[in-house]
Parts: structure tokens; sequence; C-alpha cells
């Protein structure tokens, strides 16, 4: 038994080792001290040396993680929600509090985590840029793949952990998301913490009072985080409930665990009720997503690939080698790496599966609760990758397996998308143009939503002028959110006190036909009013930036 102890402790297979009673097919992992405390020192240092390898691993990933969220991202300029974010949690704090309980609570942790670290900044004198703003979620969106490596690593084996926490920091999705001043890296890493707990909890490992803590506590606050949390938290009851009823390695101590389950889910609910009461009372927060059919289904696979149909053709039969291992074959003979114990691929399963169909039916058009888009289903995606993983390490060679895990990660590799020069909204581009051009006395209107916040930004951080945009127009404020139509009126007698007049709009491509109609009329307006001293079309992925500079015939 203290051989296959010693086996368990250093070989990457799931969950430690057995338990005392040889019958049980349960796994209980032994801690590393009380493991090396009954070995001969030789055989200690073969633990530690797989603990010191696993850590290094671990590390390895977390700088890569860093590197691709970082590169090209200092000096990318920041696109309408993300300008959001930022103008959201720098206004004073009774108009941001006033809207968070009134407009728009989703997201509510991520704003004040944002609030708090532009806080602390300011007062070291930094300036809030595009990298300071984005620092939080790349922070998070590292410690993410750390939690999909060890989540991997402890109940999949070493080839599980670290080929899927890989594919992870690699994803088109990830990687968008991760580089965002938005909440979804927080949210996955949230997300990610409370499967691990989930999962560890239900193996019946050590200190399971903490972790089932552990697993509200990361569920609440991923609630809190983003609405969409609540499906993942729907697909871990289903997921509990498979492993009760469908034979696995763990069903007994799961039985054991209906009680703490049952607790645990009753106080996540207490815990999120006022985020209920809110949706309840003011209805969908995501009233822009339209109901979805099949194309958005294939669109939101074509963006999990990476947009590279060989890497997407690879994942997806990884994935499907690593479901087909569990469902035909036993566990390997002792002392070889089993690629996924059955009941961690049950949740894996739920994890990937349920949240995505659950999300696709309330969207249809007869319910349309605005939950299907790729960027929410960014929370799934550890899952798929670790599904990857699991493909992988069930190839029965050993050079098999290291050509198919260098083969998945080069193609991950090659539909990594942060290399494409084109950016979502290049508001950076645009105010250097208005600030190069800009005289004393000028003014300048903003005809679209996205146009006015980047201005508030620019000008904020130096930019651009503050004097270019004194008395201008507004489309919308904080206090009585809601954008309306520029006053046709009160921009007159605006333009009228100023020589020259900048009109900026930077229409996206789900902007309404409403939104289209204004910007069209204002440039119409002022073509046939002033006369066009210059202009510059700045292209983006979500439409192009125009700015165009009107003299307006006003005496200085």
């Amino acid at each position: 038994m203290l051989g296959r102890k010693l086996r368990i402790g250093v070989a990457p297979e799931p969950g430690g080792s057995v338990a005392a009673d040889p019958r049980s097919a349960t796994w209980v992992r032994p801690g590393v001290s009380e493991v090396r405390a009954k070995l001969p020192a030789s055989r200690a240092h073969v633990l530690l040396a797989a603990v010191a390898s696993d850590r290094a691993l671990a590390i390895s990933l977390a700088a890569a993680a860093l590197a691709a969220s970082l590169f090209r991202l200092p000096g990318t300029s920041l696109w309408s929600d993300e300008l959001f974010s930022v103008e959201l949690v720098s206004q004073p704090w009774q108009v941001f509090w006033g809207f968070l309980t009134t407009h728009e609570a989703n997201m509510a942790l991520y704003y004040l985590l944002l609030r708090g670290w532009l806080f602390a900044t300011g007062l070291l004198g930094v300036t809030p840029d595009e990298l300071v703003v984005r620092a939080p979620s790349v922070f998070v969106a590292v410690l993410g793949v750390v939690v999909v490596f060890w989540l991997g690593r402890r109940f999949g084996g070493r080839t599980v952990g670290a080929v899927g926490a890989t594919l992870y920091l690699l994803n088109f999705v990830q990687l968008t998301k991760a580089r965002e001043a938005r909440s979804y890296a927080l949210e996955t890493f949230l997300v990610c913490l409370g499967w691990y707990a989930f999962v560890a909890a239900v193996a019946g490992e050590r200190n399971r009072g903490r972790l089932w803590a552990a697993y509200v506590l990361a569920m609440t606050l991923a609630v809190y985080a983003h609405l969409f949390s609540v499906l993942i938290l729907a697909s871990q009851v289903v997921a509990f409930g498979a492993l009760l009823v469908l034979p696995n390695e763990w069903r007994d101590r799961v039985r054991r665990s209906v009680r703490p389950m049952a607790i645990s889910v009753a106080a996540i609910c207490i815990a999120v009720l006022p985020m209920a009461l809110y949706v309840v009372g003011h209805g969908s927060t995501n009233a822009w997503i339209p109901p979805v059919n099949a194309v958005a289904f294939l669109r939101l696979l074509w963006n999990m690939a990476g947009h590279d149909v060989i890497y997407g053709s690879l994942l997806g039969a990884a994935a499907i080698i690593a479901a087909a291992f569990v469902v035909r074959a036993r566990r390997r003979a002792e002392g070889s790496e089993a690629p996924l114990p059955r009941p961690l691929a049950i949740a894996l399963g739920c994890w990937l599966c349920l949240p995505v169909a659950l999300s696709f039916a309330v969207t249809q058009g007869y319910l349309n609760l605005h939950l299907f888009a790729w960027g929410y289903l960014v929370v799934v995606v550890p899952a798929l990758c670790l599904l990857g993983g699991a493909g992988v390490a069930a190839l029965p060679w050993p050079r098999v397996r290291l050509v198919a895990a260098i083969a998945l990660v080069v193609a991950a590799g090659f539909a990594t998308p942060i290399y494409s020069s084109q950016q979502a909204q290049d508001f950076r581009s645009a105010s250097r143009w208005i600030a190069m051009h800009y005289q004393p006395g000028d003014g300048l209107v903003s005809t679209t939503w996205s146009s006015t916040l980047a201005m508030d930004y620019y000008i904020r951080i130096g930019a651009v002028p503050t004097a270019v945009v004194a008395e201008s127009p507004a489309r919308s404020d904080w206090v009585g959110y809601g954008e309306r139509a520029l006053d046709q009126r009160a921009v007159a007698v605006y333009t009228a006190a100023r020589s020259r007049v900048f009109l900026l709009s930077s229409l996206q491509s789900d902007d309404s036909a409403l939104m289209k109609e204004q910007v069209q009329t204002f440039e119409t307006v002022f073509d046939r009013a002033y006369v066009l001293v210059d202009n510059v079309v700045v292209p983006s992925a979500s439409g192009p930036i125009r700015i165009r500079l009107y003299e307006t015939g006003a005496a200085r």
C-alpha cells in the first residue's frame, strides 16, 4: 500500500492515492508532508521533484499567459464597451452607485474592483491609460490559466493540465476577453475556482468544509461579476445529479455530499437574491442581443476555433477522443497516466454543454432573454480545452501523445488572434488626429454614444485638449441615463459660437437604424451649412470612425 501511495503521489494520476479500503472506488490525495514522512529519503526526493516540476510548469504557463495578453496591448485603443466601464467608474460615488442600482447592476463586482484599482493608481499619480485600465482583467486572466492547469493536473494528470491550460491561454475567445476592460476575465476566473472547489469537495478530499465554503464564495462572486454565471450554477447542479445516478468512481462520496451541496446552493441563492430582485424589477440588461438561430451557434464554434478550420477540427477531435475513452475504457494499468476520471469527464461535459444549450434556448424569439453571445460563453472555454488535453492523454503511445500535443498547441498558436492590426474601435488614432488639427477656439460635436465616451476618456488622460468639448451638446448623461437624439437647435447655437468645429461619429455595425439616420442627418446639415476643411476615416473592426473638420464662418 505504501508503494501504491508513492506512485500515485508522484505520477500524474487523477485524485491521488486510493482510499485505505482497497475495495473503495474513491480516491483521496494524501498531503505531500504525509507521504514524505512515510517514504524513504530517495522516494521522498522523487515526490518533491514532481511537486517542484508542477509548480515550475504552472509558473511557466502563467508567464506565457501574461506575455500573450500583453502582446501589443499598450497603445491599443479602448472601444465603446471598455470606455463605458472606465467612464462609469470614474463618476462621483453617488452618480456611480445610483447608476448601478437603477440602470446596470450586471458586472457590479467588476465595476467596484475597477473603481478601487483606478482610485489606488490615481493616488500614486499613475495615468489611467489603456494598459492601466486593462491590468485587472489581464491579472485575473493569468490566474485563470493557473487554475485551469491545476484543475486538469490534480484530477486528470499532468498532460491534461498542461495541454488544457496551454490551449486555454491561446484561445481566441479567452484572449479577446482577457485584453478588455470588462468583467469576462474576472467571471471566468471565479467560475474556474468554483468548479475546482466543487470537484474537490465532491471527490471527498481533505478540508471538505473549506472547499464547500470556497465553492459558495466563488460562485456567489461569479454571479455578481456577470449574470451569465447563473447558468454555470445550473450546470453544476445537473453535474451533481448526474454523479449521483451514473456509475462513477466517486459515487459513494457524492451521495454523502447531498446535504452540503444542497446547503451550498441554497446559500448561493440567498447571497445573490439582491441581483435576482434587480433583474425581476428591471428586466434584461442585454437587450442588444437578438434572437439566435443555427447561424449564431456556428459563429460560436467558429470563434472558439480561432477562425481556423484546422485547429477547430483538431480540438474537436481531441475532445471527442476524450469522451469516447471515458465511455469505453477503464483506468489504465497501475502507474500509467489516466487521461480523465469519469466523474471529472461528467463535470466538464456539463460545464461545456449545458450553458451553451440553456443560453441558446432562452434566447429564442419566443423568450429572448438575451444570453447567447460568444463573449458571454467564454466561461465554457476552459472545459473545452481540458477535454482537448484529455483527448491527447488518451492516445495509446507516448510518442503519439507528444506529437498530438505539439500539433494541437502549434495549431492553436496559428489561430491566436492578437496579432491583428485592426482594432475594434481606434479612438486613440482619432484623438491624435483631432489633437494635431486643433486650434484654440475649436469645438467638437459627437454624434454617437461611443464617440462621446471616447472624447471624455481621451480628454481626461490628456490626449486631447479639454477646451475642445467645452459646452458641447451631449447625447447622454450618467444621472438621467439614456441615449437621446442630439438637439439640432442646440448644435446650431454651439457651432455658431465657434469658427471651426470637428464632427465626430463612430457608427458600429450593430447600431440602430435610427442612430445611423441621425448621423447621416448631421453630416448632411454640416456639409450644406459649413465649409469642409479636412476629414479622415479611421478604419476599425466594428465600423469606421469619421472625423470631419468644418469652418463655420463665425468670427473668432
